[in-house]
């Protein structure tokens, strides 16, 4: 993280209304709008080599080790065709590659390859040093009501452990 100094909290910063409703049709499309403007920009401080499906994709093989292209298509939401042209483009960067199975030579799964894992690892790295260096930048109010709201995010995208 960068050496910089917490804001001091603002006196005149009212604290949060504890009976507010985030089921506004309005707040409902603030948190949609800052989720997803939170979500790009750290994508694009990363680099940018593949495109973000490529990147799903990958991170998906990582995640899960060996998988088809059908697995792929069901995880992702989308249709094996589509995946297929995903891994196509991968495997020509060498992110990942295909296996053969020694009981179904019809079936090819695919894995990351070493590169393909530094290249996840060098994307992560840059998105959690922009967030990072966004963090160091608020108060310890903003902080702390983030690290409140953290739970209830991780349920929201049904990811709580």
């Amino acid at each position: 993280m960068a050496a910089t100094t917490r804001k001091p909290p603002d006196p005149t910063r009212k604290p949060p209304d504890p009976s507010a409703d985030l089921r506004s049709v309005d707040d409902i499309d603030r948190l949609r709008l800052v989720l997803l403007r939170v979500a790009r920009q750290i994508r694009t401080r990363s680099n940018n080599s593949i495109t973000p499906s490529q990147l799903a994709v990958l991170g998906t093989i990582i995640r899960n080790g060996q998988l088809t292209v059908k697995q792929i298509a069901e995880r992702e939401h989308v249709k094996p065709p589509s995946v297929s042209k995903i891994v196509a483009a991968l495997e020509q960067t060498g992110y990942v590659e295909r296996q053969v199975d020694p009981h179904d030579r019809r079936c090819s799964p695919l894995s990351a390859t070493p590169a393909g894992h530094v290249y996840a690892d060098e994307v992560r790295a840059a998105g959690r040093t922009w967030l990072a260096d966004r963090v160091d930048e608020l108060d310890d109010q903003d902080i702390a009501a983030i690290e409140q709201a953290m739970p209830a995010l991780e349920r929201l995208l049904g990811t709580a452990t």
